[in-house]
């Protein structure tokens, strides 16, 4: 039989071989970075707190409005979320051609799902859910029996954009169309109640205002107009550069309207003089997608395409509101990502978007943006966008931590330019230092010294610059004669600044002396240098190449000790494993490959859909992070390692690898959930039992102590024994009596004993127990089947098994210690339990023994010749306790 388990076990591992291979080493963890999209988001009231749904592509993200705390992520949905909306505590997310309901994250219902179309709208109407689809039709579904109650089609002249529910119109729904026009439509007689003329531009997006009857209209040519549904009347317009893509009413004490465009700018018009008063230019750096005010609170809430929601406060009687709180990501995709600290609680991101960024990983509002300085104020006086006068973007970064409190610890370079610009993570904005080449090169590369005083640049003159990280100040030159003939594409330095190890294009490792800036060694390579990654711990470095490979250098022998092959493309960026046992590797081929080091060898592969353009290990290596193309987040993959035990091979280079799909907000796990690497999760299958065969001696898995503690229980209890009884402070009365005489003297009375307050005794023998131990015990006996008294006796600490051991019930027949004895030889001929058995029989004839050798003609003594014979003859050798016990009794019994 168990021949058969083998094949049957081989058979499945070879199924599984054939299979692609997917990652042993990673798998999808969560990803991190992101804030909103283009969808609207929904803020909810609830008492009075505010909610504030933003969408994130296939989830959406629920925060606290008053501190802009992440409360909960909603599960990954099948398609990307097109429309929100919310009531009641459920929100509603359109995905697709369904709706799905989600309670405090959880989805619950769901309708639609039927035909070919995408919702862009949803409104709530008491039991009701309406979606406006992109089939130019409105569809309304019953959310009690989740079933399409009815269905309007528009015809080729009407076009549907938005739609709002006017406030105290019943069953009626304001629809709007490119063609200009409006159209109400009674959604329960399924009938056109009125068309009004066309307002001469596509019409864009629709709100409710604070007063009845009067619905603002956002035209794609700028214009806002009031107008009167109910008369057909307008009331007033205004007019904004480009298109409308949000309005909002403030409903506190000052009459105001806010609308947004595609551009970012957000204007602020006074409904009472019809003018405008305040233009918020660039408070996005993209299209705004909602903008609203908090009911009765002068709070602007504004969201954008640039992955940021932000809150803006208005001061009494001042028009220009001042920034209250924000969450923001980056809006383009980073270009290079690190750890930053040892604990591996936060990354330092550089994106497109020409910023750089701290993304905690342990709260969410501990991430932040490097600041640049006053650039919104630089923007308003100079007219310009806030994108033109920020630096150019890094190309490249370098981090210590030695020194972050005493000065700038971050250094950056940037696209085309020839200055190294400094910044403070503890003050979290840039530092007051631009450190220019001397040749006045565009610089390439950088890095910052292992002590955190100097940080070095490599030009593209092949000339190395090292400044002063303290004072700004330029120290030395690396270079000369004997300097780099092309560009520098990478620098590090070791632990004890001995030297400086430097990369070029010109194919040429250099390794420089610290102090002096001699070149010590030159290694020459047989391919441009993209890249060097150093592991100051063992002076190990790798150096990828122009043809695709990745060579190992020991700075000590100045040797190439490994050679990696395998990447199809470009490799884009590597890093070590912590203990330097892996090089993790990415490239243009969409894959990341794990070499393993001591056998120099690769390990592990696997395929994402994204190239990935970074990676970092973390210091604790816990997770693989990484950055990719056309993503503004950040990938976090978990290090099964840490975890589990993770069988590692060769992987050839032709082998077929499985895309694996990216780690999602909500950190479900991703694919691997679903099919485990067999190296890793299939479980041999005779592992499974209980018992490998019946003819092997099983010992349980409790631990040694439950056993070992058993036997020795009494000395266990005179060691922890207290010296002296804790004694109970004598209580003084409220009012202490006094005796009679000048001096007051306390009236103490003795305690004296009562016949009363005496304890009563009875005798145990007298009284019967029924415990679970006994209850269990006698069932079976009956049974002859005593697993579920074993079970139970497992459960029982040592204390508590000695003392129901010696709490047996004793008769004249000595029954219940014949079922024990019974049940002793249960687990001794079915071969389980083995040491637990002895253990409990070794306390069974030490508190019983006298018992048993008093009784000569009872049962018992027959069964434990029985045991100890078949211990001899099938089990050999039993421990010392235990067959001194046995033979004692044997020994008494024949004599």
């Amino acid at each position: 039989m168990a021949n058969h388990e083998l094949m049957d076990h081989k058979k499945q591992r070879v199924e599984k071989a054939i299979k692609p291979l997917r990652s042993r080493i990673f798998q999808p963890f969560r990803a991190i970075g992101y804030i909103t999209n283009d969808i609207p988001f929904v803020i909810e009231t609830r008492g009075q707190d505010y909610f504030l749904t933003t969408s994130v592509g296939n989830n959406f993200q629920t925060y606290n409005v008053a501190k802009m705390n992440l409360l909960f992520v909603s599960p990954t949905t099948e398609n990307a979320i097109s429309a929100m909306t919310s009531a009641n505590g459920i929100t509603y997310a359109a995905c697709g051609n369904s709706v799905l309901a989600f309670k405090r994250g959880k989805e619950f219902s769901r309708v639609g799902g039927e035909g070919n179309f995408i919702i862009f709208q949803l409104l709530v109407l008491g039991p009701y859910v309406v979606g406006l689809c992109d089939d130019n039709t409105l569809k309304m579904w019953n959310t009690a029996t989740r079933e399409l109650y009815t269905e309007i089609e528009f015809g080729d002249q009407f076009t549907a954009t938005a739609m709002i529910h006017p406030s105290t119109y019943l069953n009626k729904l304001l629809i709007s169309s490119t063609e200009g026009t409006l159209q109400i439509w009674n959604i329960r007689t399924n009938s056109l109640v009125y068309q009004f003329k066309s307002f001469g531009s596509p019409i864009t997006c629709l709100t409710q205002s604070p007063v009845v009857d009067v619905i603002a209209i956002g035209l794609l040519n700028g214009t806002v107009q009031l107008h009167n549904i109910k008369v057909d009347e307008k009331i007033d317009s205004v007019r904004q550069e480009d298109r409308v893509t949000a309005i909002s009413f403030r409903t506190d004490e000052e009459p105001m309207m806010a609308t947004a465009n595609m551009h970012g700018d957000v204007a602020l018009w006074d409904l009472n003089t019809r003018r405008l008063v305040h233009k918020m230019k660039g408070a996005h750096s993209g299209s705004i997608s909602s903008v609203a005010f908090l009911n009765g609170q002068p709070v602007l809430v504004t969201a954008g395409a640039d992955n940021a929601v932000k809150q803006w406060i208005f001061e009494k009687h001042n028009s220009v509101p001042l920034p209250l709180k924000y969450r923001s990501g980056h809006y383009g995709p980073p270009s290079k990502i690190r750890f930053y600290d040892s604990a591996g609680k936060a990354i330092i991101s550089a994106g497109r978007d020409q910023s750089l960024r701290s993304f905690s990983l342990r709260r969410d509002a501990q991430s932040f943006e490097f600041s640049q300085g006053h650039l919104a104020s630089k923007s308003n006086k100079k007219g310009l966008k806030m994108e033109d006068l920020k630096l150019p973007q890094i190309v490249d970064f370098s981090t210590c931590i030695a020194k972050e409190k005493e000065w700038d610890n971050v250094s950056t370079c940037h696209l085309n330019d020839n200055a190294i610009r400094t910044w403070s993570l503890n003050k979290k904005s840039k530092g007051k230092y631009t450190m220019i080449s001397k040749d006045k090169s565009a610089i390439k590369t950088t890095t910052i010294s292992a002590c955190g005083n100097f940080v070095f640049a490599g030009c593209a003159s092949g000339q190395i610059d090292m400044f002063n990280l303290q004072s700004g100040a330029h120290r030395k030159t690396y270079g000369g004669i004997d300097g780099h003939k092309k560009a520098v594409t990478g620098l590090a330095t070791d632990n004890v600044n001995r030297f400086v190890i430097s990369s070029s294009v010109d194919k040429t490792i250099k390794i420089w002396e610290f102090k002096s800036a001699n070149l010590l060694h030159t290694i020459q390579l047989e391919s441009p240098v993209v890249e060097i990654l150093f592991l100051r711990d063992n002076d190990l470095l790798a150096v990828a190449c122009d043809d695709l490979g990745i060579r190992v250098i020991d700075i000590e022998t100045q040797k190439v000790v490994r050679e990696f092959w395998g990447h199809r493309n470009r490799i884009t960026d590597m890093t070590f494993s912590p203990d330097g046992r892996w090089i993790v590797s990415s490239s243009l081929d969409a894959t990341i490959r794990t070499w393993d080091l001591p056998s120099g060898t690769m390990v592990d592969i696997f395929r994402v859909q994204d190239v990935v353009t970074s990676l970092t290990f973390s210091p604790t290596g816990d997770y693989l992070a990484t950055s990719h193309v056309d993503n503004v987040g950040i990938f976090l993959w978990a290090n099964r390692t840490q975890f589990t035990n993770v069988s590692l091979h060769s992987i050839p280079d032709d082998e077929e690898v499985q895309l694996l799909s990216l780690p999602s907000l909500n950190g479900d796990g991703g694919e691997l959930d679903e099919d485990e690497d067999e190296m890793t999760t299939v479980v041999d299958p005779l592992n499974k039992t209980e018992q490998l065969t019946e003819k092997m001696i099983t010992l349980s898995l409790e631990p040694r102590s439950k056993w070992q503690n058993l036997l020795n229980l009494d000395n266990i209890k005179q060691r922890n024994k207290p010296t002296e009884a804790p004694k109970l402070p004598e209580k003084a009365p409220f009012f202490l009596p006094t005796l009679p005489g000048a001096a007051p003297q306390f009236a103490i009375e003795e305690k004296k004993e009562s016949s009363e307050s005496k304890k009563s005794f009875f005798q145990l023998n007298e009284m019967h127990f029924v415990t679970d131990f006994t209850r269990l015990l006698r069932s079976g006996d009956e049974s002859k089947d005593f697993s579920e008294f074993v079970a139970y006796c497992k459960s029982l600490s040592p204390s508590a098994i000695d003392l129901e051991i010696r709490s047996m019930t004793v008769d004249g027949q000595l029954t219940a210690m014949n079922q024990f004895v019974n049940a002793i030889s249960y687990m001794l001929s079915t071969r389980k339990n083995f040491e637990l058995a002895q253990a409990w029989l070794n306390v069974f004839c030490i508190i019983h023994g006298d018992l048993v050798v008093a009784n000569p003609e009872n049962p018992i003594h027959d069964k434990l010749s029985a045991i100890l014979s078949q211990q001899k003859s099938e089990f050999g050798r039993l421990s010392d306790q235990i067959h001194y016990g046995l033979c004692l009794i044997d020994f008494v019994r024949k004599a």
